[in-house]
């Protein structure tokens, strides 16, 4: 039974980008596939959106933009329902300051915390907020593409800034500490292949992925069409980097086998590499 009960769990798991299936809006109400069937979970004909179930199965929520039919939303109130499984609400949580836009994303960071993000023309803003009392514990304005780790400790973000070199490049920052690329060019020197002139946009960053354990965030590097790294850095601050021998796809994402062992699909072959010491090998 505890075997049964802990797959159906990780079957309803999901992410934003990995939208769990049993979990769904119909007509503006809640839904959720149970082992007897469809189950309604709401039932006030209000319009919702992304829903999300806990990483327990025992608690969802989702986002309404417009609190009552008859009332226009007020651009600072964007309301988050917390419902148990049953459809019973537990609490309404509406994030502290201001919410210019809708939120275009929720997440369960783990048990005890909720994200909420809301994206502009130039930046986003990420609201971080107890699940149990409903108490905003931080915001984090400017960035993109949050990317929790797996122990929720840390979240990469991506900035954009400006180069002293005149134009643009992505910078990595891990909570709130910036991390790459280091601005001090007397470190840039450290690496074992330096970089080259800063384009009007360099660094461009490929999407951030954890290692399971949390050792490392991978992720590429294009300072040009031609140039493309693979980087590694740790959450305190080590930075692991080797030069590609091809071009990438901005978007190639890093693929971990293990904590050591990753590899990037390109459109010729996969590139398989390992992490050996102080150093990024391909295999």
């Amino acid at each position: 039974m505890v075997f049964i009960y802990a797959a159906v769990v990780a079957l309803w798991f999901q992410t934003t980008d990995t939208p769990n299936p049993n979990i769904w809006i119909e007509i503006n109400e809640v839904w959720m596939q149970t082992a007897g069937g469809p189950r309604q979970l709401t039932s006030d004909n209000i319009p919702k959106r992304l829903p999300l179930l806990s990483p327990d199965g025992k608690r969802l929520i989702y986002v309404v933009d417009q609190p009552s039919p008859d009332v226009r939303r007020e651009p600072d109130r964007e309301v988050v329902f917390e419902i148990d499984t049953d459809g019973k609400t537990l609490r309404k949580i509406i994030p502290k300051g201001y919410v210019p836009n809708r939120f275009d994303r929720l997440d369960w960071i783990d048990e005890r915390r909720i994200g909420a993000v809301t994206c502009g023309h130039a930046n986003c803003s990420y609201w971080i907020v107890d699940a149990d009392t409903g108490e905003t514990l931080k915001t984090i304005q400017g960035g993109f593409d949050f990317v929790w780790s797996h122990n929720g400790r840390w979240v990469a973000r991506k900035t954009i800034a400006e180069s002293e070199k005149g134009g643009e490049l992505d910078v990595l920052l891990i909570n709130d500490d910036s991390i790459y690329p280091p601005s001090d060019n007397e470190d840039l020197k450290a690496f074992r292949t330096p970089p080259l002139h800063l384009l009007p946009h360099a660094h461009v960053f490929g999407p951030f992925a954890w290692s399971p354990h949390d050792v490392w965030l991978g992720f590429t590097d294009s300072q040009s069409a031609d140039d493309a790294y693979v980087v590694l850095v740790s959450p305190s601050g080590v930075i692991l980097r080797e030069k590609l021998a091809m071009p990438l796809k901005y978007d190639t994402a890093v693929e971990w086998t293990d904590d050591a062992h990753f590899e990037l699909k390109t459109s010729v072959r996969p590139l398989q590499f390992v992490v050996n010491g102080s150093q990024v090998q391909q295999q």
